[in-house]
């Protein structure tokens, strides 16, 4: 099966352009279903055949053999001792990657047949999913890094096009340049890390090219492997949203809801984390780039989290849960844990690909309305939504045993066992607020009093079969995932199924984990706080914003929120997400732009000035010049004989006139 590994980004890129050129012409002459049914059916065959390449090596447990299965199409630039294949590389990574993303990308689409059922460029819509599809498939399936860097870009492109969908809103359009040219900050970095990499080790080749680095003597690199790894790492914070470029993905929320699951669940932004994960040789031969990785991660996951804490846009609770999520990835990443943080990037795409979804039920049946302080009492109204969402929500909340508290508590626990207590214990907090800002959602949207718009409300319902099917079958994984590849804690299948690929880091970083707390097992000790803190943020909740009929507590809400000056402060910090896009209109938009008026007037007024001025000098006098030369010979003659006399005088005035 694995001669077809060509096929998975190829059929997304041909449904792609058959849409992009005859879409249009087969929705107005055939209807919506005909525009529908390639993209659609490109990627529910390409979901198939990743699962027959996947599953042969499920039951083995050096899947793929020792350095994975490689796929040479042709060599792409051939530039004397520059050479790039264009080739594939699936190994036990790339198999978990192409599940998640395949599988969510097709519900995604199928869930889209029914959320965009009443939208005129429907085709337009597909063909961009099929573009993002392909990008995310070349990116993680890549052999060297300029295919990758292509997949990345190619990535942002596509997000681009989809979060800019309803162009025709001014609030879309910035969001999806925002997204654009903070990505591009990012990616900046990665080029440049790959220019290192090159530099250092001569090969573009991923495996050839992290071989040479950890094994090559530092005195013998051109780069040192800290200033590479944090390099690579810029792109990583870009596609990731980690802080300080995490501004974006919040107002990404402007994107049709399936673009946001799309790209906040199971793609775009665990790009990233896929990316670190890859170069684990190389951040495990770099401790202080690590370490940065770390910090950067779990400060994004605290500050993400407080920020959700107060946000009333459905959708922005969830992105910035995202954020909060993809920032326990990184501190995972940051310790050494490899294999926890992609355990909690598979079990969070799956329920964080459905609370998105559930979101755009949520938001269909109260006719395009976002805001949760005017939903609540929809419970019953509508009853599969509501059920899935509330599995997704015990699951990211760390509630066992569902999956998120296995991943969740995989990386806290390798955390704590490899002496990054300060990782721990933040992430032990952030858990608590999870649980509290996921509940909170479900009170407002779901219980108490019902607050939707009196015209609306007779009209609430619950989505068509095509939206609630995915959600179903999301639930599944939510609740099964961490049972079926996460048990027993820190010895799971899929950490195990990893352990090939991150079998050299772990000799790299040579640790030995505690194994006892308080003179009991440490995983016990642990799971017992983890659960606590979780029960904690959510019952915290449920007093506060309900539950069944109860109503949201708005008076004790209000009264804690305002019980002093720094309540108040904390509260509106949150509320404004602690000013940070003030901060960067401040900085480069005002101060940057003052600037550069600056330097531009300097360039016109004192730069152009002096050039231009030179040249009109000299035109000037050429001018004057010029009109010597008549073309006559006599007149030439007569100013020779002139020359001539001056030259003369000028020598009898200076030695004198002869005796």
């Amino acid at each position: 099966m694995y001669d077809l590994i060509p096929l998975i980004p190829l059929l997304p890129i041909l449904g792609f352009a058959f849409t992009a050129l005859f879409g249009r012409r087969l929705m107005l002459k055939y209807g919506r279903t005909a525009a529908e049914i390639v993209p659609v059916g490109a990627v529910v065959i390409v979901w198939l055949i990743a699962l027959s390449v996947i599953g042969p090596a499920l039951t083995h447990a050096e899947p793929f053999g020792e350095t994975g299965y490689n796929v040479k199409l042709w060599t792409w630039i051939p530039a004397g001792g520059f050479n790039v294949d264009l080739g594939f590389h699936v190994d036990a990574l790339t198999a978990v990657l192409l599940l998640v993303v395949t599988t969510i990308g097709m519900l995604v689409h199928i869930y889209s047949i029914g959320y965009m059922a009443h939208d005129k460029a429907t085709w337009r819509f597909f063909a961009y999913l099929n573009l993002f599809m392909f990008s995310m498939l070349v990116l993680v399936l890549a052999d060297n890094w300029v295919l990758v860097f292509g997949g990345w870009e190619l990535v942002g492109l596509s997000s681009y096009s989809l979060i800019g969908f309803w162009y025709h809103k001014r609030s879309a359009a910035l969001a999806a340049k925002k997204a654009f040219i903070v990505n591009r900050v990012g990616d900046v970095g990665f080029a440049l890390g790959i220019m290192a990499i090159f530099v250092n080790t001569g090969t573009l080749n991923i495996q050839e090219s992290l071989k040479i680095l950890i094994e090559k003597p530092s005195a013998e690199l051109v780069i040192p492997l800290g200033i590479v790894a944090l390099l690579v790492f810029c792109g990583a914070m870009g596609k990731s949203a980690q802080f300080p470029l995490h501004v974006w993905l919040p107002d990404a929320m402007e994107g049709p809801t399936p673009v946001s699951a799309l790209i906040h669940a199971a793609t775009m932004v665990n790009a990233g984390v896929y990316l670190v994960a890859r170069a684990n040789p190389l951040f495990s031969s770099a401790p202080e780039a690590m370490v940065i990785v770390a910090g950067v991660g779990i400060f994004t996951a605290i500050l993400a989290a407080s920020i959700a804490f107060t946000q009333t846009d459905i959708k922005r609770v969830l992105a910035f849960s995202t954020l909060s999520q993809l920032g326990y990835m990184f501190a995972a990443l940051g310790v050494g844990a490899y294999g926890a943080a992609i355990f909690h990037l598979m079990s969070h795409g799956f329920f964080k690909g459905l609370l998105f979804l559930g979101s755009g039920s949520v938001i269909h049946a109260v006719d395009g309305e976002q805001d949760m302080n005017r939903m609540g009492g929809l419970a019953k109204k509508i009853p599969i939504t509501h059920a899935t969402m509330l599995i997704g929500t015990i699951a990211i909340a760390g509630i066992p045993p569902l999956a998120g508290f296995f991943s969740k508590d995989e990386i806290l626990g390798e955390a704590f066992k490899f002496g990054f207590y300060w990782v721990w214990g933040i992430g032990v907090i952030v858990a608590v607020m999870t649980a509290f800002y996921m509940w909170r959602l479900m009170g407002k949207t779901f219980y108490g009093e019902s607050r939707v718009d009196p015209s609306v409300a007779p009209h609430v319902h619950e989505s068509a079969w095509q939206m609630t099917l995915p959600l179903v079958l999301l639930a599944i994984p939510s609740i099964g995932l961490g049972m079926a590849v996460g048990w027993p804690l820190g010895s799971g299948a899929l950490v195990g199924w990893l352990k090939p690929i991150f079998e050299e880091s772990e000799i790299i970083l040579a640790r030995t984990p505690t194994e006892e707390l308080f003179g009991l097992p440490i995983n016990a000790v642990l799971v017992v706080i983890s659960v606590l803190a979780a029960l904690v943020g959510l019952l915290t909740a449920v007093y506060l914003f309900g539950i069944g009929r109860r109503k949201v507590n708005q008076p004790r809400i209000d009264a804690i929120s305002n019980a002093n000056g720094a309540t108040r402060f904390l509260y509106r910090a949150s509320l404004n997400k602690w000013w940070f896009d003030e901060l960067n209109h401040l900085l480069f938009i005002r101060i940057g732009g003052r600037v550069a008026a600056a330097m531009w007037w300097f360039d016109r007024t004192v730069v152009d000035g002096t050039v231009n001025g030179v040249g009109s000098v000299t035109r000037s006098a050429g001018g004057g010049l010029r009109r010597i030369q008549t073309g006559r010979v006599q007149n030439y003659a007569l100013g020779i004989a002139i020359g001539l006399i001056v030259m003369a005088g000028s020598f009898l005035v200076i030695v004198g006139l002869p005796r």
